[in-house]
């Protein structure tokens, strides 16, 4: 569209100068070259100033762009900084009770800060299975199960939103007491993307938070 609209301007700039010139050709054959003449460099002062500028525009947008290309290219070519970290918690649940809570994509509404999750409508049960989760503030995210073994472990990543490659997992471990719930995360984060605190400290605090209120909910229930 804008090399269209490129052709069009350059072929109404050349014609206007060609009627231009066979106007003051035509005025000056008719025995009044000066008028010709002075017609020609009114016309011409502006169309001369105009082609300067245009020609100054093209260079600036050209170099902008060819910045821009530079800019992206360098960004893709910079890998990806990978964290990794880990939250173990143990409870006095064993493995299937803890899984019944925290496997349907409901529990989030009890677990987390979401005030809304549900499965995603169409998607399987088990792995392909896909939760979204509203959270108060109107933020939506939605998690894939990726593989899972019922009432021990779950691997998950984040579908959106997508800044963040992040692969958090779920296992669960039996104990002479109950069992144990080891929250696990793997984040990608594109260069240049900045969080607001340190990303593992960021992730530990919610993961910290979400198992004390697993802890809270099994206490509630069993008393």
């Amino acid at each position: 569209m804008i090399t269209l609209v490129k052709v069009l301007h350059n072929t109404l700039f050349v014609g206007g100068f060609i009627a231009v010139c066979v106007l003051t050709a035509v005025i000056s054959a008719f025995g009044k070259p000066e008028l010709g003449l002075s017609i020609l460099i009114v016309a011409s002062t502006p169309a001369l100033m105009l082609a300067v500028a245009t020609g100054i525009l093209n260079t600036r947008h050209k170099r902008a762009v060819k910045a821009a290309q530079k800019a992206q290219a360098a960004s893709a070519s910079t890998p990806a900084t990978t964290y990794s970290a880990q939250t173990i918690e143990s409870f006095d649940h064993d493995p299937e009770t803890v899984w019944a809570l925290i496997r349907p994509a409901e529990s989030a509404v009890l677990l987390s800060d979401a005030q809304r999750a549900f499965t995603v409508p169409g998607t399987p049960t088990g792995v392909g299975e896909q939760q979204c989760a509203i959270g108060r503030d109107g933020t939506v995210s939605i998690i894939e199960v990726i593989g899972e073994e019922s009432s021990r472990w779950a691997a998950t990543r984040l579908v959106t939103p997508d800044n963040t490659n992040s692969r958090p997992t779920y296992t669960l471990e039996p104990t002479p007491t109950g069992c144990t719930l080891t929250m696990g995360i793997v984040m990608e984060l594109p260069a240049g993307f900045k969080f607001a605190q340190e990303p593992v400290q960021w992730w530990e605090a919610r993961a910290r938070t979400y198992l004390k209120r697993v802890r809270e909910f099994l206490s509630a229930r069993q008393g």
